[in-house]
């Protein structure tokens, strides 16, 4: 399979480029703006293979994954890089393909049950799930019967509090507000004997300088490890930068929610490769008893490759879609 970019000042030229360079049979697999203004196409056509013979159709397995990426808006750099790691494995399935692809780009580490009175707190923008993702983070728990300490830094939002006190109450958890960095450092504290430490942060807008100050100030208080929580759906190059930017206050795992209703999975591709972030965990479900399923590279690749295993975690197929 043979990659190449081409740019111009309009679609229609850069597409006129890609014909009359690679002829018609070469298939766009992207599309964006670059920084200069110009319009940047990539394109991919197949060659013949370096020579080999494999005994399946391997154009047939990366035609899949490249249809599958571009229906997903995934950017086309990072398309293209999945996509000539995905050639090169011996897999006759564009699903197991994909996956050792996203196995050698990207990590995958789930949150422990168990955290030794470390607290995890979960972070994002406003509106992306945090305060459900707390609270299945902590159903998972108490039905592994730990014990769980649950702190909420969210006090500015109205009702904010009242929603998850709405969970633990059932499940019968104690839960500690938290209004100021010194408040929060007290309540780490006293709740450090539980075997899971979870807090529920404000929405915080990443492109804020104030309101990123002030969650710092309390990761800092806390001594906790801040989690993404990013929504499935939103622009790739919006979830690239917003990912970019929790990093600096140094998160390093991203939880993926809103998998259910979202079509389009490429800006947590880019997201996780811009912040460098590891995958963790995704929610498929707004059910707080069904809780989370830890990603691989596997479950992975089945959300975003059309798949056709029985009772796997996958998404339909692109041509199902509407």
């Amino acid at each position: 399979m043979q990659f190449k970019t081409f740019r111009a000042p309009t679609v229609s030229e850069a597409i006129a480029r890609v014909r009359e360079e690679l002829g018609e049979d070469a298939l766009v697999i992207a599309s964006e703006i670059a920084a200069s203004g110009e319009v940047q196409v990539t394109a991919a056509i197949e060659t013949a293979n370096g020579g080999r013979t494999p005994s399946y159709d391997r154009a047939d397995v990366a035609d899949s994954i490249l249809h599958a990426l571009a229906f997903h808006g995934t950017p086309a750099a990072l398309t293209e890089r999945l996509a000539k790691v995905a050639a090169t494995m011996d897999a006759e399935d564009p699903t197991l393909a994909f996956a050792g692809a996203v196995d050698s780009g990207f990590k995958f580490q789930p949150l422990a049950l168990r955290n030794g009175g470390d607290a995890v707190m979960l972070v994002g923008p406003p509106g992306v799930g945090k305060t459900v993702t707390t609270a299945k983070l902590a159903a998972r728990a108490r039905l592994n019967g730990l014990r769980v300490g649950m702190i909420t830094t969210d006090t500015r939002r109205a009702g904010g509090v009242e929603q998850l006190e709405t969970f633990t109450r059932i499940l019968e958890i104690d839960l500690v507000t938290a209004d100021t960095p010194e408040d929060l450092a007290d309540a780490v504290d006293r709740i450090r004997g539980s075997d899971c430490i979870y807090i529920d942060s404000a929405g915080t807008n990443p492109f804020n300088g104030e309101d990123m100050a002030y969650l710092s100030e309390r990761i800092e208080a806390s001594q906790a490890e801040p989690v993404l929580v990013l929504a499935a759906g939103g622009d790739p190059r919006e979830a690239a930068e917003i990912a970019e930017a929790f990093s600096g206050l140094g998160v390093r795992r991203l939880i993926a929610t809103r998998i259910d209703v979202a079509r389009r999975l490429g800006g947590l591709l880019a997201a996780a490769d811009a912040g460098q972030l590891t995958f963790s965990e995704v929610s498929i479900t707004p059910h707080v008893i069904d809780g989370l399923t830890p990603l691989n590279p596997l479950s992975l690749a089945r959300l975003l490759i059309p798949a056709a295993e029985p009772g796997s975690l996958t998404r339909p197929s692109t041509e199902e879609r509407p």
